[in-house]
């Protein structure tokens, strides 16, 4: 019977065995949910299948459920924290959760879900906003949609609650409908947007130093007081480097910074701009 080699989020430097009943297949880096401790249950990440084991196969505990068909990590993401946690001599269950969104830890689905948004019915389009002048939020509620349909997670951050949306829903003036994103690869659709300088000698000069190296590994120093024109290097050699597919990491020397650089980016950049820093939390 085949053995899945589980890491699983606990601080030791070794994987757990578990049997893979007949039928039940399982991929490397997909995860599954298996007992571990007394009448308790766990999620794990394969790290590996095989028919051996350094238990009795009658000792092993079975995996309960498989929940993931493919992988949850890319090839290259897989490689390279299987990498970190033998270069480090981190325990493995422990650097492949720290890889994942919080949600996944806990066992919700990798695929797609729907989203759940609201929207004005053709009742609500023709409502005159006057007959709920004695129900504020409701008015409010209503205006709002008729500008285009709510995410039902951005209520909580708007003047109106739920319950005005769930009056207006009795009455036919709105409702709840779904979609599930449709997520394409960036590259695709890559392009540079925005205003472009026009680099001067010693900017074009750095850019093609940066450019002709940038398939070896090699550091350089930018020297240059405030507004002399470092932003535009970095920018150009950022386009260079996304122009061929690729990512780049810029790091930002300190939090505060954070918002007007990535408002730079986006301006520029028809492409993806993640933000990650000791000031964030997992939701």
């Amino acid at each position: 019977m085949p053995v899945a080699h589980v890491a699983l989020p606990v601080p030791l430097p070794r994987t757990f065995d578990y049997l893979l009943p007949e039928g039940m297949t399982v991929k490397a880096g997909s995860r599954v949910r298996v007992p571990f401790g007394k009448q308790q249950e766990r999620i794990g990440v394969v790290v590996s299948v095989s028919d051996v084991s350094e238990l009795p196969l009658n000792e092993l505990k079975a995996v309960v459920e498989v929940l993931d068909v493919e992988p949850v990590f890319t090839h290259s993401v897989w490689r390279l924290l299987l990498w970190a946690a033998d270069y480090y001599h981190h325990p493995i269950g422990d650097v492949l959760f720290h890889a994942l969104p919080i949600l996944l830890r806990q066992g919700r689905p990798a695929a797609n879900a729907p989203m759940w948004y609201w929207f004005a019915t053709e009742q609500g389009q023709a409502v005159d906003l006057n007959s709920l002048k004695r129900s504020p939020k409701q008015q409010q509620a209503l205006a709002a949609l008729r500008q285009g349909k709510i995410w039902r997670d951005q209520v909580a951050t708007l003047e109106f609650n739920d319950a005005a949306l769930q009056a207006l829903r009795k009455k036919g003036l709105c409702d709840l409908a779904s979609e599930t994103p449709e997520f394409s690869d960036w590259r695709t659709n890559y392009a540079v947007s925005g205003e472009r300088l026009r680099l001067n000698t010693e900017q074009a000069t750095a850019v093609g130093a940066i450019h002709s190296a940038a398939d070896t590994f090699s550091a350089w120093l930018l020297a240059g007081v405030t507004g002399s024109g470092k932003t535009e290097v970095y920018l150009s050699v950022l386009e260079n480097v996304l122009a061929q597919g690729k990512q780049a990491l810029v790091m930002v020397p300190e939090i505060g910074l954070t918002p007007q650089t990535i408002a730079r980016f986006r301006e520029r950049f028809n492409a993806p701009v993640e933000v990650l820093h000791s000031g964030l939390n997992d939701s």
